[in-house]
């Protein structure tokens, strides 16, 4: 273990709270597998995973703390995440009607992957939180500081892995239901939407602290 595993309890437990606590990856997730099934919702999940990894890799890297100190710094990927958000949003309102059942442009998982990890890696706070919830777990008497970092970033990825997981399986089988029907799908389309925008407007509107 690159870390002292003396303090996993505590980590996954606190790990765990944070991660079934309401919030943008919470929400895109759920409308993800409501719109568009399980399968779709499980890829997307995969891609946050792997964006969250990330995080801790440029928390150990010290780009958390540049992006702290930095305003420009946080502007830039602040309103990156909100134009990417925006895009979706369009996407999602322009979609064309579904043919029996079936959309016709179903997305691929290359496509819900990206999705996934580019609108956790876009998250300032993603990188904030990174940079100041790992480091609390590493010791410097146990051994490279960057080691620790990354690996609890990456028990703490494939944990979120397996909570989004369990949300994409049990948002999707409702999804089952309301994607029989194609008059239901374009209103979910559209709703995803609706999503997107709010979590842009949440970006366009979240402010620097410290």
């Amino acid at each position: 273990m690159p870390f002292d595993i003396s303090v996993l309890p505590v980590f996954l437990a606190a790990s765990l709270v944070l991660l079934v606590t309401p919030g943008p990856d919470v929400a895109f997730i759920v409308a993800t597998g409501v719109s568009e099934g399980r399968r779709p919702a499980l890829w997307a999940s995969a891609g946050i995973s792997l964006a969250m990894f990330a995080h801790s890799v440029f928390a150990a890297a010290g780009v958390a703390a540049i992006v702290a100190t930095s305003p420009l710094a946080f502007d830039v990927i602040r309103f990156g995440g909100a134009a990417y958000l925006i895009f979706l949003a369009y996407k999602s309102f322009r979609s064309k009607p579904f043919v029996a059942g079936t959309q016709v442009t179903a997305r691929s998982p290359v496509e819900n992957f990206r999705r996934g990890f580019i609108t956790n890696l876009l998250n300032p706070k993603a990188i904030l939180f990174s940079g100041v919830f790992l480091p609390q777990f590493a010791s410097p008497s146990y051994g490279s500081i960057f080691q620790q970092v990354v690996g609890l970033g990456a028990v703490l990825a494939f944990l979120g892995l397996l909570v989004q997981a369990t949300l994409s399986i049990a948002s999707g089988s409702l999804g089952q239901w309301l994607l029989s029907s194609p008059r239901r799908q374009v209103m979910l389309e559209r709703l995803m939407g609706v999503v997107f925008l709010g979590l842009a407007a949440r970006l366009l509107t979240m402010e620097r602290k410290g």
